[in-house]
């Protein structure tokens, strides 16, 4: 197995760990996958190995969450957010390609660090979670996809000030993060960038993840609004924080 999945016998399981400990995040939240498990995983693999196969598995957490989360789905805030996301992204590429990566992803975690503190503590505005405001917050989440391909976390932190009920929100993150994915994965698969090293490692990773998520879905049923709130917060000031040790130790 170990041969099949090109690790060392500790690398695999401390990247278990780790799978684990995303999927148990994507459950509960609805995002987090991809920043948990890329971070955790650039201990063993080379991070442009750990970026497909994050992508990969955020497909199938979708089809796996699919079913308790079609309900609290909002289509409409959803297609808002796909059409935006069309805009935004190649604005967000343009500037990547004129534009160190570093500090923008630098700017962008330091940015959500401190919005994040400000919810946590209470600083809240009153907007209104109209169809025109999930554009220009779709718009500027493609930007920042574009350029740093941390959407999730921008989406997150302005659906989370817009006071989006914790279904919806996790709901309508797991659909879009679909619909995303699937697009990225899709473009890989006819670059022929997925080889069979990729193909063993997704299936062995599939039953850790697949028990990751629905400890994590249980964990949600039970959590009350004000908690799910402080939790995802939380994550996100964790992953921001991450981010930045990440960029500080190069």
């Amino acid at each position: 197995m170990v041969e099949l999945l090109d690790f060392g016998g500790l690398e695999v399981f401390g990247a278990a760990v780790v799978l684990f400990l995303a999927s148990v995040v994507r459950g509960y939240s609805g995002f987090g996958f991809s920043a948990v498990l890329v971070a955790g995983l650039a201990f063993f693999i080379d991070p442009l190995e750990a970026v497909p196969l994050a992508i990969g598995l955020e497909v199938l957490a979708s089809i796996v969450q699919g079913a308790s989360v079609w309900d609290d789905i909002d289509w409409r805030r959803l297609g808002v957010l796909v059409a935006a996301a069309i805009v935004g992204n190649p604005v967000g590429v343009l500037i990547l390609t004129t534009v160190d990566a570093d500090p923008l992803r630098a700017i962008t975690f330091v940015t959500l660090a401190v919005l994040t503190l400000g919810l946590l503590a209470g600083k809240t505005v009153a907007i209104p979670a109209s169809l025109s405001i999930f554009f220009m917050v779709g718009v500027l989440a493609g930007v920042v996809n574009g350029a740093t391909a941390m959407s999730g976390l921008v989406l997150v932190l302005a659906m989370t000030a817009l006071q989006i009920a914790p279904a919806e929100l996790r709901g309508t993150l797991v659909a879009y993060f679909f619909a995303s994915d699937i697009a990225v994965l899709g473009l890989l698969l006819w670059r022929d960038e997925l080889d069979a090293v990729y193909a063993w490692r997704i299936l062995f990773a599939i039953p850790l993840m697949v028990v990751g998520v629905m400890v994590g879905s249980r964990a949600f049923d039970g959590a009350s609004v004000e908690s799910f709130k402080r939790v995802t917060l939380l994550l996100l000031l964790a992953i921001s924080a991450i981010g930045l040790l990440r960029l500080a130790l190069g």
